[in-house]
């Protein structure tokens, strides 16, 4: 698949093979009613909307008059190498938890030109630098929107290390370590931290305990595992290592709100 796709609507959020994308919306007009990581949101007119987990997204129910702009992006084309700022590691973990960024009115025309100026890059394809300018390009849409975000959501004392390890522990998690280890301990110890600080460094740079993520993250997975890819429970029991069926039964329940079979029937 392309490393960039853009669409005038928001179909393929959804879309199981757009897994490895970030996207990118504006609506100029109506709404959208989104299922997102087990909750309802609403994306409305002149508001931007960040999706770091396409897989997050169930589902999209647009109002008839629904315009939009969506850019996706492919997470490695899209990555950055080096230190990472940490305003941008809390604005993305903030945006785990919602997308949508208000934009005002002074940020409105600012936000516009952002999505029309990337999707003219993309089209000159003669540009003898292309893959290299388009890069670029992917990134300062990126900045300029967390930058949005940020201004008005982020707070500025949060240090460049424990945005670091906040980072690398949600690097962990992404690359779904939860499935054999759940304890705060066991990634503390990666870490080279001990559990409390760790919790600590959670809860300061993103508001939410290093457990929280950790559950998250699984239930999440889970949660995809039966309504999208229909495994039974034992396998996925055994597959994320719980003692037993009925563990794995009441962590459901728990974490997602609802027994495996009754989420397989919603």
């Amino acid at each position: 698949m392309k490393n960039v796709i853009i669409e005038q609507n928001i179909s393929n959020l959804t879309n199981a093979e757009m897994k490895s994308y970030r996207a990118f919306a504006y609506c100029y007009k109506g709404f959208c009613d989104i299922d997102y990581n087990g909750k309802k949101i609403t994306l409305k007119s002149n508001q931007c909307a960040i999706f770091l987990n396409l897989s997050f997204v169930n589902n999209t129910k647009p109002s008839p008059d629904f315009v939009c702009d969506t850019i996706y992006i492919d997470e490695s084309f899209l990555r950055q190498h080096g230190p990472r700022h940490p305003y941008i590691i809390q604005a993305s973990l903030a945006l785990y938890a919602d997308p949508i960024i208000n934009v005002g009115e002074d940020d409105q025309e600012l936000c516009i030109n952002l999505f029309v100026n990337f999707q003219r890059r993309v089209e000159i394809t003669t540009h003898k630098f292309y893959d290299g300018i388009l890069r670029t390009s992917a990134q300062m849409l990126a900045l300029d929107l967390f930058d949005i975000y940020s201004r008005t959501h982020i707070s500025e004392k949060v240090t460049q290390k424990s945005s670091d390890i906040m980072a690398r522990f949600i690097q962990m998690l992404q690359t779904k370590e939860y499935r054999y280890n759940r304890e705060v301990a066991y990634y503390a110890e990666q870490l080279c931290v001990v559990p409390k600080y760790l919790s600590e460094i959670c809860n300061k740079v993103s508001g939410f305990s290093a457990s929280y993520w950790i559950n998250k993250f699984t239930a999440q997975d889970i949660y995809e595992l039966l309504t999208r890819d229909g495994l039974p429970s034992s396998e996925i029991a055994e597959m994320f290592h719980f003692t037993s069926t009925s563990y794995f039964n009441r962590y459901t329940k728990r974490y997602l709100g609802a027994y495996p079979s009754e989420l397989r029937n919603k």
